[in-house]
């Protein structure tokens, strides 16, 4: 069933808010759960910032980076908790800490983000030393007038042609290289967004796709490069929605296996009783539908949402929410089922830590998780506290 109109049905124990194609099913009372750190650096946010993906499991282990005041940190899950990678760590000192993961294999390439800087790294696995070992790190060619970059992603193509993509000086840019390791010139791919504005760049069937927000034009936008074709030539902009404050620098983005894309924003509606996030599905013929949720209350203010999927299965959206009450922060941690007509989110734990500042900055793998794996979510607090959750525990 189709509604234009928001409806409010209480049936105990449940409430339904339907609005658009969407409906949001909260519980009397959600389970929650206290969390002790599982790691410590002296770098607030240590998990920021969005819509980076900072963690992977592969055959050899979980990992994690985090960031730190004298540059980033590699972490590896062993019986005795997280630990740092001293080799892989001494080799990133004084890199930018804010990072994003692209894993494949063997190797992982790293993108870290500074104010007016891009690097990029690469690791490889060591079957000998059991460890990752640092190959090489190079820089992005960054104008000389650059003055801020918030946030970048990496992705690697079909023709394994890699792709950075960030916000700088107001623009969205794009860099290419065919190894990863020798980087072009930025392609412009839009002009005059807000400076609050960012972008995100995700991997799709023969094509990468840049999506970004639109904070000036009030748009979530997006523009195709198929994969062969010339670095610099892409489609033209993509509107995937446009008006009515839906535009807001939160994004973040999951693929499924048959080709569908599933996209969380959060909006810049800010009223109470009024959704503050969007749930965009990307068709494989590329064609977006876009479901509102998650409704800004008097006491509670959500932010940052994030999406992940297992193989084949569940899908997860978690995000921040403040308790504007006692300024106490939580973890929301939400499963987004598809019905017949529409979705639904239905809330499953609440995270929460024994710090009275702010903690958040929701951080979880590039790649879908596994069946039979850990499926691990990250956050962090302003004092440098690392904290991780395992969705799989919810069965």
């Amino acid at each position: 069933m189709k509604l234009k109109s928001i409806l409010l049905l209480c049936l105990p124990p449940f409430c339904l808010l339907i609005y658009g194609y969407g409906t949001i099913s909260q519980k009397t009372k959600t389970p929650e759960l206290y969390l002790d750190p599982i790691f410590k650096v002296s770098f607030g946010d240590a998990t920021a910032d969005k819509p980076q993906s900072k963690s992977w499991t592969n055959d050899y282990g979980q990992w994690l980076v985090v960031g730190d005041e004298d540059g980033p940190k590699l972490l590896k899950k062993d019986v005795s908790g997280w630990r740092g990678q001293s080799a892989i760590n001494s080799e990133w000192h004084s890199l930018p800490s804010r990072a994003d993961v692209l894993s494949k294999g063997d190797e992982a390439h790293i993108v870290f983000v500074g104010e007016c800087a891009l690097n990029v790294a690469q690791v490889t696995y060591s079957h000998h030393s059991k460890q990752y070992e640092h190959q090489w790190k190079s820089y992005l060619p960054i104008s000389q007038d650059c003055h801020s970059i918030e946030t970048a992603t990496i992705t690697q193509d079909s023709k394994n042609e890699y792709w950075v993509c960030a916000d700088m000086n107001e623009n969205i840019m794009v860099w290419h290289s065919s190894n990863g390791r020798d980087w072009s010139d930025p392609f412009t791919l839009a002009e005059d967004i807000n400076k609050d504005d960012i972008s995100l760049i995700v991997r799709l069937k023969n094509q990468v796709s840049v999506i970004w927000s639109n904070q000036n034009t009030q748009s979530i936008n997006e523009r195709i490069h198929y994969d062969g074709d010339a670095p610099n030539k892409w489609s033209g902009t993509i509107i995937v929605q446009q008006g009515d404050n839906n535009a807001d620098d939160h994004l973040n983005a999951t693929v499924f296996e048959n080709g569908e894309m599933a996209l969380v924003t959060k909006n810049s509606v800010d009223k109470i009783n009024q959704p503050q996030f969007v749930l965009r599905i990307r068709d494989k013929k590329g064609k977006w539908t876009n479901i509102p949720y998650e409704n800004l209350s008097p006491g509670f203010s959500p932010s940052r949402p994030i999406i992940n999927h297992v193989e084949s299965g569940k899908i997860f959206e978690v995000h921040s929410v403040k308790n504007k009450v006692n300024n106490r922060y939580f973890i929301s941690v939400n499963e987004i089922v598809r019905q017949k007509d529409g979705w639904e989110f239905r809330e499953l734990i609440q995270l929460k830590t024994k710090i009275k500042g702010k903690n958040g900055d929701v951080t979880s793998s590039k790649a879908s998780f596994s069946p039979n794996g850990p499926k691990l979510i990250f956050f962090s607090d302003d004092l440098g506290n690392v904290y991780s959750f395992d969705l799989d525990t919810l069965k």
